[in-house]
């Protein structure tokens, strides 16, 4: 347990310091461009970072628990997942430009922001954090995201000084990540395989990752379909407010997604064969996420107001009430990760996808009703009672498939 506890650490320690690099990016982005061009600049990231999807498929996932029971094969793994995503990000920029380009009565700045965010799909191609977390070598993790963090916010700091500057902000952030990508495609040994053997090679991960893809998928969908509906329904004034709600709850988010990662692997090679072992783990990340929650959630739901004048300023003090509620609702979020995950590292993905799938329709739904009539306000609304079913969905499954009676 002491290896699976440094993991843990040491993911910690990569969410917390890129988390931490990444929220003054964020704030001074929110300050300097102010709600209106902050609120262009992230309609057309919501719409990139939706589409990076399709470049990932589920393979940094399969990866990482491909790379746990086959550490010889690393840099095999590497070059042939990372080639293939660059096949896929070059066609689906190809793709996304033309429709860009042909998309009738767009403003001319959001025209510029979301062609230059196809930059964004050539970052998620490049990444290589998922090969170092497979290795359970975390540290070279924390040493990726806190690089890339830091470059692009010294990058920020000399480039963006006012909201005509927010074209700027998507090649800034790929030019941060170029760096430490290179240096790591080296340590791999990466080389192309694009050929027969290597496609046919990825059409046997694909028919595992396409799963955990679609899971993805489905969770992008009910966790930032609502900024893409909200500027549909409300002015980009309101979309700026509500991505500071929204990128709090995400940094929280993202920090338990960290933490099962580092659980995967450990799970995934121990389940089946040391269930006391498998036991223990996840009862370490339900500690963990009643820390997360008494010591950054709930001073987050009690001084919401407070925060937000201290951070980003009284311009997106609207967003007070809906932080809240939303805050409400990572509490559940964070609480489902040990059980999806379990559920992850037994092979039992495809339960995990009828879950996400009910759950992004059940949002989409009642994100239409609610913030046609309620803004942003029923955007949290919708986000707390989505989650609030897909816990109880979890357990449902954990309890049937794995069994909590052995707690």
């Amino acid at each position: 347990m002491e290896k699976l506890s440094k993991n843990m650490m040491w993911m910690a320690a990569s969410n917390i310091t890129a988390s931490a690099i990444s929220a003054v990016l964020f704030i001074y982005l929110a300050r300097t461009l102010l709600p209106e061009a902050f609120g262009y600049l992230s309609y057309a990231l919501t719409i990139t970072f939706f589409l990076v999807n399709f470049v990932d498929l589920g393979l940094s996932t399969f990866g990482v628990r491909e790379i746990s029971k086959d550490r010889m094969r690393a840099s095999a793994y590497v070059s042939e997942i990372v080639s293939f995503r660059l096949i896929v990000a070059c066609i689906l920029s190809v793709i996304f430009i033309v429709a860009v380009y042909f998309w009738a009565g767009l403003a001319a700045k959001m025209r510029i922001l979301l062609l230059e965010s196809a930059l964004i799909f050539f970052i998620l191609a490049l990444s290589m954090e998922w090969a170092f977390q497979g290795l359970e070598r975390m540290h070279m993790v924390f040493i990726s995201l806190a690089t890339t963090s830091a470059l692009q916010l010294g990058l920020a700091f000399l480039f963006i000084k006012s909201p005509q500057d927010a074209w700027k902000v998507p090649p800034i952030y790929f030019i941060g990540a170029m760096p430490i990508a290179l240096i790591y495609l080296n340590h791999f040994k990466f080389r192309t395989r694009i050929g027969s053997a290597d496609i046919n090679s990825m059409g046997v991960y694909l028919s595992s990752s396409i799963v955990i893809w679609a899971i993805a998928l489905f969770a992008q969908v009910y966790n930032s379909l609502d900024v893409f509906m909200l500027g549909f329904f409300r002015s980009f004034e309101e979309v700026g407010c509500y991505t500071i709600a929204r990128r709090a709850i995400g940094a929280a988010t993202i920090l338990a997604v960290f933490m099962a990662n580092a659980l995967l692997p450990r799970l995934s090679s121990v389940f089946g064969r040391d269930m006391a072992h498998f036991r223990d783990a996840t009862r370490r990340f339900l500690a963990l996420s009643s820390c997360l929650t008494f010591f950054v959630l709930l001073p987050v739901l009690f001084f919401a107001k407070e925060l937000i004048l201290i951070t980003v300023g009284s311009a997106y003090l609207a967003v007070a009430a809906p932080l809240k509620i939303m805050t409400l609702g990572l509490i559940l979020v964070v609480f489902n990760m040990p059980y999806s995950t379990g559920l992850l590292a037994a092979g039992l993905e495809r339960q995990i996808l009828k879950q996400t799938a009910f759950c992004a329709l059940l949002s989409v739904t009642l994100n239409i009703f609610l913030i046609s009539k309620f803004g942003m306000t029923g955007a949290a609304v919708t986000f707390f009672i989505v989650e609030a079913v897909a816990l109880t969905w979890i357990l449902w499954i954990y309890r049937k498939r794995i069994s909590l009676k052995a707690w």
